[in-house]
């Protein structure tokens, strides 16, 4: 475990108990080589009170090399060698937990190992934990007051069709988006578009959002329904019990009329949808993609009513659709299973044979992977082996601080090498090799069983086989369903 050594004394506290800076990292390094931890670097405060964290060049550099993932381990003489600050230890907790890294102290005996070890970075974390809630509850009565008062909330963006400047406390109309607002606005109230449609326009008009994205019909909606417009300000609009609509100090972009017009709409579009679909019923999601483009297909539902009850259509189209106007054109879940097994049924006794000729040159290759990676496994043992000697010879004097960094540089240089290569014969090989079969299998028993399969089996099997299926609606001339074609699928082991 690569670990940091880190030492701190004032002038008048080695004058007063005795106990250098030297013997404080004598003794801290014994003990790392009992724990056989490897030390990553030893950092050095001397002559510099504990008060503070920040004028402490050595704790800061260590703090730098925990948050870059180089150290993984804090070993110090005693707890008041880090600080003598509450406010910085819990700091100093919170980057050491968000870091992965461990922490120790010799003399309290403190270890994040032990029990008495995680009891006190538990109370830590108590105190830090009230401490946040202090803040939160703050700045919660703070925001409240500051909308109550008239001010939009102080988001990272403010709404489309504003914009506030860095200690500006009113938002400003931008001119360009406020126009596009009312466009919104018009469209959807006087030109009767949809979500879809609007978001579609203004996506082929090359309208970014605040954000510089495209537009979806959640977007579209967002702005529909904001009071904003109207010179009003809202609060908390996810927490019913909180949430309250105020008069704001902003210019308005639209009228309240217009506004009242689009909310009465959105009510009556309100429709009955049916009780929520199980996850299995969409076991084709995640697994197509475009022809067109390449973008994924994403699923969605078309509502339709029968003898005055709603009843659903699982679908799929392409993401890009009201992105970059990919024509593709969107199918049914239905047609796309057909299409699937359709594609299974072309590929011929030929091709599995091939499969098979396939699979046992790879079997001959994860043969070859698997020696090499023995022959790594044991170089890396060496090498572990041999970074304990020279921690040793440090240890006991017998070489420099900086002739032990150098070499266990060259170690560490070494073993980067081997573990980058063993992850590539890991990858080669595959996590459960045990477990693989041919593709020819797969082929086989898609065509044996799938039809027997339930929507949960059908989901798993995709999930442990296929990675892509390629879908296309080919067009028919005099008919809008079009011809829905699987024209390839992507095994998981290619």
């Amino acid at each position: 475990m690569e670990t940091a050594v880190y030492c701190r004394v004032s002038t008048e506290e080695q004058a007063q108990e005795g106990f250098s800076i030297r013997a404080q990292e004598q003794k801290l390094k014994e003990y790392a080589k009992i724990k056989e931890w490897s030390i990553y670097n030893i950092y050095l405060d001397e002559g510099i009170s504990g008060k503070n964290i920040t004028e402490r060049p050595a704790i800061n550099r260590m703090i730098n090399d925990i948050k870059a993932g180089r150290v993984k381990n804090v070993l110090v003489f005693k707890l008041d060698r880090l600080t003598r600050s509450v406010a910085d230890l819990v700091n100093l907790m919170d980057i050491f937990n968000e870091s992965g890294c461990a922490f120790n102290s010799l003399m309290e005996s403190l270890d994040t190992s032990t029990a008495s070890g995680r009891m006190f970075i538990k109370i830590i974390g108590i105190f830090a934990e009230f401490e946040r809630e202090n803040i939160s509850e703050r700045s919660r009565v703070g925001f409240e007051r500051k909308a109550r008062e008239g001010y939009s909330g102080g988001a990272r963006f403010s709404s489309y069709g504003y914009d506030r400047a860095k200690g500006q406390k009113v938002q400003t109309i931008n001119e360009y988006e406020a126009e596009n607002v009312r466009m919104i606005f018009d469209m959807f109230v006087n030109q009767s578009m949809s979500y879809n449609g609007i978001a579609k326009s203004l996506n082929l008009r090359e309208i970014p959002t605040k954000g510089n994205k495209y537009w979806t019909s959640a977007n579209v909606r967002g702005v529909l329904l904001n009071c904003n417009y109207i010179g009003n300000v809202r609060y908390c609009m996810h927490e019913p019990k909180r949430n309250f609509e105020t008069e704001g100090k902003h210019e308005a972009i639209i009228s309240e009329e217009l506004y009242n017009e689009a909310q009465a709409i959105i009510e009556k579009n309100k429709r009955i949808t049916p009780t929520k679909k199980p996850t299995e019923k969409n076991f084709l999601a995640g697994f197509l993609f475009c022809v067109k483009c390449g973008e994924r297909l994403i699923p969605h539902r078309n509502i339709s009513k029968y003898k005055g009850k709603p009843y659903a259509t699982e679908s799929f189209m392409c993401k890009k659709r009201y992105v970059e106007y990919c024509n593709a054109k969107s199918t049914t879940a239905k047609k796309v299973e057909k299409a699937l097994i359709q594609y299974f049924e072309r590929i011929d006794d030929l091709t599995v044979a091939d499969m098979v000729n396939l699979e046992e040159k790879q079997q001959q290759a994860r043969e070859n992977s698997q020696e090499q990676l023995n022959i790594l496994t044991e170089k890396l043992k060496k090498i572990s082996n041999r970074e304990k000697e020279i921690m040793q010879f440090y240890t006991s004097g017998d070489i420099e601080f900086d002739n032990y960094r150098a070499m266990k540089q060259n170690i560490d240089n070494d073993r980067d090498f081997i573990n980058t290569e063993i992850s590539k014969l890991k990858t080669e090989l595959g996590e459960n090799e045990e477990t693989k079969i041919s593709r020819a299998d797969i082929v086989t028993n898609f065509r044996e069983n799938w039809n027997n399969l339930t929507d949960t089996e059908k989901r798993q099997f995709l999930t442990n086989f296929i990675k892509k299926i390629h879908v296309i609606n080919e067009p028919i001339e005099g008919n809008i369903r079009g011809n829905t074609i699987v024209t390839n699928v992507e095994f998981c082991e290619e």
